[in-house]
């Protein structure tokens, strides 16, 4: 949906934001069936990025982190896309997880609000995506991405722009059936406070103040609001100064989806929050690269002991990968590379398919790994991980 750069500075043990650009380019709208996204998306996108690049020319690359989300997790054909736009800002774009995006947006929250005393909910409407995440502290312990948010949405069910009591109706039917499969357990799990991020939730909370009068977002504004949407037929009707134009044409879109939310997860009340993922990556990012490869090695360890691989035969198989490594690195010239964690993670889970069968275990884990949600890594590292492990044995397959 939008477009975002923060810069932040590193004073004492506090992280300052000194700059920060938003641009609504709504790059989902241009998101096709097939994987591939439009010119006139991609055009968009890329002038933004060129100005983005601007800002960050006299930075140092490594104190800079670019990523992608929900567009660019479906755009599988866009890699042509994803290289030019690498280019132009002058550095590479990671594409996270449902699951990684979720981990960073509680922990912008967290570094917005102060990690909580108690439990804390968070939600997130993106553009493509919604992101639920139960923490304790500062931890997560409970993160779900279900595919919906403000351009999808606004788009299916609202795209001439008339909201009508039947259209909304479906629209929160649809929503509320993706909460199903994952609502029992948040609610089972209980929360002290629910907070929501997000441009979409933001502005939700802009107008149910001006129509109540009342700081946050609960179940009887929402009701309200979605009952003057629909008296009004469409939103540019509400004669809501407060609301920008960009923002009404996927409006309808997000509040339905809240509206969804609450009534899905049992949400009374909802504090607004302005930190979100770009404040996550920021604080992670003045953490340090220690920081973020803590977390990729605790999700290799918990998936190490879900799947019950041998510890012992996988340190022997690692010590001798990175030993190999080190005896090709001149040769080869492959100076620091960073593959070197990547190549450590594949050996320490090189096994995990024998949970699912001897035969072919390689693929098994390939699969496990391919296509499971791991907290910290982003999809290049992720896919080559995959790999390692799936061609650690038997022929490379060319195609």
């Amino acid at each position: 949906n939008s477009f975002h750069l923060m810069v932040g500075r590193v004073v004492g043990e506090e992280v300052q934001v000194i700059d920060r650009l938003r641009e609504m380019v709504r790059l989902g709208t241009g998101l096709r069936a097939d994987g591939t996204i439009t010119p006139e998306a991609q055009q968009r996108a890329l002038e933004t990025l060129r100005r983005f690049g601007d800002r960050l020319r006299d930075i140092p690359p490594q104190h800079i982190r670019a990523v992608g989300t929900y567009t660019l997790r479906r755009g599988f054909r866009a890699v042509d896309f994803l290289e030019q736009a690498g280019q132009v800002l002058g550095h590479p774009i990671e594409v996270i997880s449902g699951q990684e995006e979720a981990r960073l947006i509680y922990r912008g929250v967290s570094f917005t609000l102060g990690p909580p005393a108690n439990r804390r909910l968070v939600f997130d409407i993106g553009g493509g995506s919604s992101e639920i995440v139960l923490g304790d502290g500062i931890h997560p312990i409970c993160m779900e991405s279900l595919h919906m948010g403000c351009i999808t949405y606004s788009q299916r069910f609202f795209r001439d722009g008339r909201i009508t009591a039947k259209r909304w109706q479906a629209a929160e039917t649809a929503a509320r059936l993706e909460f199903q499969p994952v609502a029992a357990n948040f609610r089972a799990a209980g929360w002290h406070e629910a907070i929501g991020t997000s441009g979409s939730i933001r502005a939700v909370a802009a107008m149910v103040q001006t129509l109540r009068n009342t700081p946050d977002i609960d179940a009887a504004g929402l009701a309200d609001l979605r009952d003057r949407l629909i008296r009004a037929g469409r939103v540019d009707r509400l004669n809501l100064p407060d609301l920008a134009a960009e923002r009404q044409q996927v409006f309808a879109g997000g509040a339905v989806i809240l509206s969804a939310a609450f009534a899905a997860l049992g949400i009374e009340r909802m504090l607004p929050c302005d930190g979100a993922l770009r404040e996550g990556l920021l604080d992670e990012l003045a953490a340090g690269r220690r920081g973020r490869q803590d977390v990729c090695n605790h999700t290799a360890e918990a998936l190490s002991q879900l799947y019950h691989a041998d510890r012992g035969q996988a340190s022997r198989v690692c010590t001798t990968a990175l030993g190999f490594l080190d005896q090709l690195r001149e040769q080869w010239a492959l100076g620091q590379t960073p593959d070197i964690d990547a190549l450590r993670w594949a050996a320490m889970l090189h096994e995990i398919g024998l949970a699912i069968s001897h035969s072919g275990y390689h693929k098994h884990g390939h699969y496990l790994l391919a296509n499971g949600d791991l907290a910290g890594f982003s999809r290049n590292t992720q896919t080559l991980v995959s790999l390692l492990v799936r061609f650690h044995r038997r022929k490379i397959i060319r195609r």
